[in-house]
């Protein structure tokens, strides 16, 4: 663990549900997930929409093991017939995702360097305006990716299952009602998103 993680953890543990979450749970594993490129990362986190995760991540490496050494190059990728995407088991709307995310970063519509240092709203904004990546994609770039400490993706299923077990609701909380949610564990919503999501994995 790195300070921010100490100073999350601190913080989180004083709310006595979360305090035995992080006690079974252990130390976060962001580094499990995150890597050093960007592009990798939000390319991973298209192709894990609306998928579960042992899904996508056997699509993930078939699609990684298909375009070869130097994974990721946009140039590559985006010279990849679609027909090569769709044997994979990308679907139609996925290898558009795909290729709208390669162009964008090649034609510089898309500065993978400069979203290193925007707010978080502004990584958003810019991820969204590529053809296909929605508000969830762009919060797990900017969770796993970019390391923000402070990020809330309430209409993510697998947070609300996370509320629903922590809090002993009969339902998962719709994302607006899990919006207000997460405002006791500012600025650390990340980690406490990510604690929830252990529950769902007996965590």
């Amino acid at each position: 663990m790195d300070e921010r993680d100490r100073r999350a953890l601190t913080f989180l543990r004083r709310d006595p549900r979360l305090r035995a979450l992080i006690a079974r749970t252990g130390p976060p594993r962001f580094h499990e997930y995150s890597r050093q490129d960007l592009l990798h990362n939000l390319l991973e986190a298209v192709l894990a929409q609306q998928l579960s995760a042992r899904v996508a991540r056997v699509l993930f490496e078939r699609f990684r093991d298909q375009q070869g050494p130097g994974f990721p190059d946009p140039s590559r990728i985006l010279a990849t017939p679609e027909a090569s995407l769709r044997a994979l088991g990308f679907s139609r709307a996925k290898a558009g995702t795909v290729k709208a995310l390669c162009e964008a970063v090649l034609s510089g519509r898309l500065d993978l360097v400069a979203l290193e240092g925007m707010a978080d709203g502004d990584v958003v904004e810019a991820l969204t305006a590529v053809k296909g990546i929605g508000p969830w994609t762009a919060h797990m770039a900017l969770i796993f990716a970019l390391r923000r400490p402070d990020v809330w993706p309430a209409a993510d299923l697998g947070l609300r299952k996370g509320l629903q077990g922590l809090l002993r609701l009969p339902a998962p909380p719709s994302p607006q009602e899990t919006e207000p949610l997460g405002d006791p564990w500012r600025p650390y919503r990340s980690y406490a998103c990510w604690y929830l999501w252990q529950m769902n994995d007996g965590g």
